[in-house]
Order: C-alpha cells, then sequence, then structure tokens
C-alpha cells in the first residue's frame, strides 16, 4: 500500500499523502547510499511539488548529524545530496496564495536551481499559480524554464543550440 494506512479510499486521501511517497523515497534512496554509488546521477522527481521540502530536509539533515554512524558511507549532508543530485518539478505548487510566504518558502530551500516547470497540463492543480509571476523573478523563471532543465537533462543542450 502507498501509505502506513494502506490504499486512500478518496483522492483527497491520495492528493495529500503524495508528498508522503516522495518523502520516503528521498530518504530510502539517500539512507541506501544511492548517490554515494553513483555520484553522478541525477534524480528528478515528478508531481510531487517541492513545498514539503524545507521541512523534510531541515529534520532529515539534523537526524543525519546525530544518527550519521549508521550510516558511515553518506558522507555528505541530506541538504548537499539534494543540491547536487536532486530536482523537483514545480507542480504542483501547493503552497500559500501571499506572494510574501510563497518567497520565504522559496528562501527555505536555499536555491532556485532545485526546481524544473512542469505544468502539469491539462489537469488544473496548479495551485498557487496566481502567484508565480509575483513570486519568480525573470531571471528564476529563466533558470525554471530553461537554465535548469538544460542542466539536468545534458542531451536537450544539443537539441536547443
Amino acid at each position: 500500500p502507498p501509505t502506513p494506512m494502506g490504499w486512500p479510499s478518496y483522492y483527497l486521501e491520495d492528493y495529500v499523502v503524495n508528498a508522503q511517497s516522495f518523502q520516503s523515497q528521498l530518504t530510502s534512496l539517500f539512507c541506501e547510499g544511492v548517490f554515494n554509488k553513483f555520484p553522478t546521477l541525477m534524480v528528478v522527481m515528478l508531481e510531487s511539488g517541492w513545498t514539503w521540502l524545507p521541512a523534510h530536509l531541515w529534520r532529515m539533515t539534523k537526524y543525519w548529524h546525530g544518527l550519521r554512524m549508521e550510516i558511515p558511507w553518506a558522507d555528505r549532508s541530506p541538504a548537499e545530496v539534494v543540491k547536487d543530485q536532486i530536482r523537483f518539478s514545480l507542480q504542483p505548487i501547493d503552497g500559500p496564495g501571499d506572494v510574501d510566504q510563497m518567497r520565504r518558502l522559496m528562501d527555505h530551500i536555499g536555491t532556485d536551481d532545485l526546481l524544473v516547470y512542469s505544468s502539469d497540463y491539462p489537469h488544473n492543480q496548479f495551485a498557487g499559480a496566481d502567484v508565480f509571476h509575483e513570486v519568480f523573478t525573470r531571471d528564476e523563471i529563466r533558470k525554471l524554464t530553461r537554465d535548469t532543465p538544460l542542466a539536468t537533462y545534458p542531451r536537450l543542450r544539443s537539441a536547443s543550440s
């Protein structure tokens, strides 16, 4: 089952706990040493959103400091690994509709290099779209839509030239 309580009965249940699945995957990939074994591996988490990341990454890094003797191969912090080897699709932006709160959320992830644009078309779950252009600067939008995807998917570089 996809949740600790079994299979969701309703779409709302499934949609809300979606981030929990990605949190578990991220934690497992890190703890099992996947990024140490494959140092050039880039993982893109699609349709996971990203607004859950600051709290999860803070907690994961905090406990890694105290428990890393259990996983000695993890020689970089979770925050470093995420910054270097993981990207997140923008969709769904399930964050606040307030520009200042969204900006603070962006500041908490520490870099705009982690995000790649996605629209989830034709679905209409683009929550937060009303503040999208107010939250992201022109340079950040360029990074989301061009620079970070090209850096994440090197084969696209030749197609974009």
